[in-house]
């Protein structure tokens, strides 16, 4: 492990999220919630500020609300996992990007706000001006339009058919390997399952904390079972650059060590690690010559070596 090469990784790490804009505010962190930026868990409080690269997660019992400084907003359910791939300051109205891991969100954009386009495992849907609730998984991807028009578009798959127009009342459902399928309305599991908060409107607080700053508190680095979903996802090359100083510690370098081929960009790191491993403990020691060879003296019958 070469410490100077680890150091500078973490130096440009930190150059690029001292850089980073703003993107949005949490107006609700309830029933606990946390942030990934960089290679770090902190907790969520109203008043943080989200930037561009942040994971967000609504843990068992939590929620967490979003408002955009572009505009628009986004509420997590309990058990959710999301990242904001882009929705700092853009030209134009560019749509603000959102990966949806797994969980449930809601989203309300409109004009003069940015659009927004949300990524999931299986689709992706981008509403302009909408309402719309979605749940991911990695097998399943569901969307509930309230209001408005969006368009949700299969992942993998190209043309004409993997594109749908949805309108106010549609819902959208795709399972693995199948096409999207529109119906007319909502069915009731959809419904009894979704957060009981997105059956209200969600609630504009942002002015509230436009003008304090508050800071997160530092919980711990993240884990290597915790880092892979994101190592192995859409955005791979992004971790896989953002997590590298993870690799000093021993625990996470042995965990990605058990599976190094996976991670070939760590193979510099890595492959050390495994040279070791087949080298033996100790070297064999040369036998020890014959005895009557070391004494020294003259050949018999003048004297015995």
């Amino acid at each position: 492990m070469k410490a100077g090469w680890l150091f500078g990784c973490y130096l440009g790490f930190v150059a690029g999220t001292c850089s980073a804009i703003d993107a949005g505010i949490v107006t609700i962190a309830d029933g606990g919630s946390r942030l990934l930026r960089g290679a770090n868990w902190y907790n969520l409080i109203e008043g943080a500020r989200i930037q561009d690269g942040d994971v967000i997660e609504a843990l068992e019992r939590g929620q967490v609300q979003v408002e955009l400084l572009r505009g628009g907003s986004m509420n997590l359910g309990a058990s959710s996992s999301l990242y904001v791939a882009g929705a700092g300051a853009r030209e134009g109205r560019q749509p603000a990007d959102l990966y949806l891991q797994q969980g449930w969100v809601k989203l309300a954009t409109k004009p003069p706000g940015a659009p927004l386009r949300l990524r999931s495992p299986l689709a992706a849907l981008e509403a302009p001006s909408a309402v719309v609730v979605a749940r991911a998984a990695a097998s399943s991807f569901d969307v509930f339009v309230e209001t408005g028009d969006a368009r949700v578009s299969e992942v993998g798959r190209s043309g004409a058919d993997a594109l749908r127009d949805v309108h106010a009342g549609d819902f959208v459902g795709r399972a693995a390997g199948q096409s999207l399928v529109v119906a007319g309305r909502a069915p009731q599991a959809f419904v009894a399952a979704m957060p009981r908060q997105f059956m209200d409107t969600l609630p504009a607080r942002i002015e509230k904390f436009k003008t304090t700053r508050v800071d997160l508190k530092l919980d711990r680095p993240i884990t290597f079972a915790e880092a892979e979903p994101w190592l192995n996802g859409p955005y791979r090359s992004v971790f896989v650059k953002r997590l590298t100083p993870r690799l000093s510690d021993a625990a996470f370098r042995a965990a990605a060590s058990a599976n190094a081929q996976a991670y070939p960009e760590w193979g510099s790191v890595l492959a050390p690690q495994e040279a070791a491993k087949s080298e033996p403990a100790t070297k064999p020691q040369d036998k020890p010559q014959d005895k009557a060879q070391e004494k020294p003296g003259l050949p018999w019958p003048f004297g015995h070596r």
